[in-house]
């Protein structure tokens, strides 16, 4: 996995090493900061259509699958093994969930985990506040138990297996702007063994064709600047020193966050469309989760030649020159630090330094 991602580090490589797939606008919860299950066309690529795009992507060694709910997918297990079976180079495959199917989440990933060992399996749990804020947030009754009943399930599996990790996502938004930080105490508290540093954090993020939430009310965090600032700076001294190469990461993505969250650019540049992509559930390929630019459609053409168009190119180029508007979203933050090694690495110990005297 460390060959390919640095490959990108000299050259654009003939194929993403890093995708985000969106496998289903479909959700059961009504969350309000997402509005992706108002979408009613589920016009799904099948499981055999995501094969021949995966196919197009020999040098892939990263894989997001998410949606909507990937788990209401019942060809989602399915779908996995076309990606473990197709991506020869695949080293790491994420998917989140909200949790509310613990059985079929157990079931998808003993049978990943058992389909290919040698690739690390990560999955997100979304979890966005104590009980009564997180069901007002996700817009149904239990959602807040059955998250937690599957974390404490995949939890317990990934303490005997090291090539699972189990983590917690929380979106800050306005919703849960005075409660999310209790998130950490009550998981420490309902799930045994679980550590600050498999707790991950995001900030509420506007999006047309991902999260439908354009024209949706009090999507961005309802903090101010300072108090963001201070918020992360606790979240990093209390994961404490970083164990592996994904805690790493994490921990590299909160000091920028914190910069980028005090106004500053993030100054690290951006991966979309040199070795990541995003592609929607209809097929349609996109620069990433946030900037609605379709390019082209994997039912038109492979996706081999719309990588390799002049569209595309145009559209790196403009990425480039931050007409995208630019951001410091996760998805688009994670393959950002890696493809950028030697610039993350100034940028991070320059805002790192004073970050941690303050933490502590």
């Amino acid at each position: 996995m460390t060959a390919r991602l640095a490959e990108t580090w000299v050259r654009r490589p003939a194929s993403p090493t890093r995708a985000v797939i969106d496998v289903t606008r479909r959700c059961n919860l009504r969350c309000s900061m997402c509005h992706t299950w108002k979408r009613t066309e589920h016009a799904e690529l099948s499981v055999a259509q995501w094969a021949a795009v995966f196919k197009c992507m020999p040098r892939l060694c990263w894989l997001d699958l998410t949606g909507g709910e990937p788990l209401l997918r019942s060809d989602f297990g399915e779908l996995v093994s076309a990606a473990l079976r197709g991506l020869p180079a695949l080293g790491m495959l994420h998917f989140q969930t909200n949790g509310w199917a613990t059985d079929r989440a157990e079931a998808v990933v003993r049978r990943a985990r058992t389909e290919r060992a040698d690739v690390d399996l990560i999955i997100t749990v979304s979890i966005d506040g104590p009980q009564a804020v997180h069901d007002k947030i996700r817009g149904r009754p239990q959602a807040h138990a059955r998250a937690v009943a599957t974390l404490q399930r995949l939890h317990a599996m990934a303490q005997q297996d090291d090539g699972l990790q189990v983590h917690v996502g929380t979106t800050v938004t306005a919703a849960n702007a005075q409660t999310y930080e209790s998130v950490g105490d009550e998981l420490e508290r309902l799930v045994p063994g679980f550590s600050r540093s498999h707790w991950h954090w995001n900030l509420g993020q506007r999006s047309e064709h991902f999260f439908g939430n354009d024209d949706v009310a009090g999507v961005e965090p309802g903090l101010s600047r300072a108090q963001l600032q201070a918020a992360i700076a606790r979240h990093i001294h209390q994961r404490g020193i970083p164990r592996g190469m994904v805690g790493l990461m994490e921990s590299v993505y909160l000091v920028n966050l914190r910069a980028v969250a005090g106004g500053a650019p993030s100054n690290i540049p951006c991966q979309s469309l040199r070795s990541t992509v995003f592609v929607s559930p209809e097929g349609d390929v996109f620069p990433c989760h946030i900037w609605n630019r379709p390019l082209g459609n994997v039912l038109s053409q492979p996706f081999s030649t719309i990588w390799a168009s002049a569209v595309v190119a145009e559209a790196r180029r403009d990425v480039e020159r931050l007409a995208c508007g630019g951001c410091f979203s996760a998805c688009e933050a994670y393959p950002a630090l890696a493809g950028a090694p030697l610039t993350t690495a100034v940028t991070t110990l320059r805002r790192g330094l004073p970050l941690a005297r303050s933490a502590g």
